[in-house]
């Protein structure tokens, strides 16, 4: 008698959260797309991406969300968090004008402790509603500002600000860099806060207070958040004063090296350019505030083509005026081709991926995040594509880049931890948040119109 022998299928293996979408977009080299696709979480991390038939096979979870397009979660590569208290109060002005004669002042009374962590969760409510699963932060009392993204469930790069005159929560450059100290052996080991060195700019600080920061930053093996070239009169005092362009100073004091994050670089010349380039550095790009503040618009095509870093950012509250990533990503893909007449200047998917891939290549987590592929860690945002304006959808990437907002997006993972969900946050308490800023804002208003 002739037998056969069949094996049984094999049984699932358990995971936490299965992601199901219309469309996963790993932004990996060489899968644009995965039609009908999903993402297998477990303790954290991602354990399968592929077809939807093909991760349901191989495993079975305790959770499961879906949406229209799953992909990475968006990185927001400069910003201020604890602004948001000052959104909308000072517009209209320049740089300079803004900072000396509004922002500042109202630092000095109203940037607390307690103000910086109630703005920073303003901050991570808004980001983690929009998609954004890390960000990099460049403030006062950051201290703070890990702790509420620590309880929030949100990735962070904290940025203890440098600067060379008493702020807010240091009397001097030396405490502010003693400061940057205590959070790099405070929060070292954290699963979702790295540390940076926030060096404000080179118009607030001396060579010798740069050259010292550098050295900081280098000695705990930390990188560098500066601003960069912003305005055209950022360069022209730079030139004055120093004889040099912003990048030339920070190279020639250390700041510029393999990992320094340029704050949003608006007027580099084609040196600057290959100096960035040399030291491995990059650039964060913050279009619609450097179109509000009328700083002018950054060459985004000329520094996509030579290979450089480049991240996305929104900028603070205060000056943007929100914390949408996807306008960013509009803008990137919009404004080089107004400006050069060219269509295919930076074409959605380059877009995309500098929202993405290449913000966490940037912020130094390109080994973590950024991509959907097993191993990184789950950080993940779903696109509601029910809506008109995503109908029809043919092109995934194209609807991303020229379609989606903010509102758009259904559900955030962070670390495998699902902390907004069918649009509602599952780690903040919103109602107490909005009446804890509305308590607030009625003295912030009455002090500046005194002023």
């Amino acid at each position: 008698m002739n037998s056969e022998t069949s094996s049984a299928p094999p049984v699932p293996a358990r995971c936490d959260l299965i992601v199901r979408g219309d469309f996963v977009l790993p932004m990996t080299d060489g899968v644009p797309e995965i039609a009908d696709g999903a993402v297998a979480v477990k303790a954290g991390a991602i354990v399968g991406v592929g077809t939807r038939a093909r991760i349901e096979a191989a495993w079975r979870a305790d959770d499961v969300i879906a949406g229209g397009i799953v992909l990475p979660g968006l990185v927001n590569t400069h910003g201020h968090a604890g602004m948001t208290l000052y959104r909308g109060l000072g517009d209209d002005m320049p740089l300079m004008e803004w900072l000396t004669g509004f922002v500042w002042p109202a630092e000095k009374r109203f940037t607390t402790p307690e103000n910086v962590a109630l703005g920073t969760r303003l901050a991570v409510a808004e980001m983690l509603a929009t998609g954004t699963t890390t960000f990099a932060d460049m403030y006062f009392f950051e201290d703070r500002v890990g702790r509420v993204c620590a309880d929030a469930g949100m990735r962070v790069l904290l940025g203890q600000a440098v600067i060379g005159f008493a702020t807010p929560d240091a009397p001097n450059s030396g405490e502010a860099i003693r400061r940057g100290e205590r959070l790099v052996h405070e929060w070292k080991g954290h699963p979702l806060v790295r540390v940076s060195a926030a060096l404000h700019a080179v118009y607030t600080l001396t060579p010798a207070l740069m050259r010292e920061g550098a050295a900081s930053a280098a000695a705990w093996g930390i990188p560098i958040q500066i601003h960069c070239s912003e305005t055209r009169k950022e360069v022209e005092d730079c030139l004055r004063e120093h004889g040099v362009t912003p990048p030339r100073l920070m190279a020639d004091t250390g700041v510029l090296r393999e990992g320094t994050i340029l704050a949003h670089g608006v007027h580099l010349t084609d040196d600057d350019v290959r100096l960035v380039l040399d030291h491995g550095a990059g650039v964060a790009l913050n279009p619609e505030s450097n179109l509000k503040l009328g700083s002018g618009i950054p060459d985004i095509d000329r520094l996509l083509a030579t290979g450089m870093k480049l991240g996305l950012g929104t900028d603070g509250a205060a000056s943007n005026n929100d914390l949408d990533l996807w306008d960013a990503v509009r803008l990137a893909a919009t404004l080089p081709k107004g400006l050069r007449e060219n269509p295919t200047a930076v074409p959605a998917a380059q877009a995309v991926r500098m929202a993405t891939r290449g913000g966490a290549e940037l912020l130094g987590m390109e080994s973590i995040v950024g991509t959907l592929e097993p191993g990184k860690r789950a950080d993940l945002c779903v696109i509601d594509t029910e809506g008109l304006s995503h109908l029809p959808l043919y092109h995934p990437l194209s609807q991303l880049a020229y379609a989606t907002r903010g509102n758009d997006v259904v559900h955030t993972v962070v670390n495998g931890r699902v902390v907004y969900r069918d649009r509602k946050h599952t780690t903040i308490d919103v109602a107490a948040l909005r009446a804890e800023v509305r308590a607030l804002a009625p003295q912030i208003a009455a002090v500046c119109r005194r002023a």
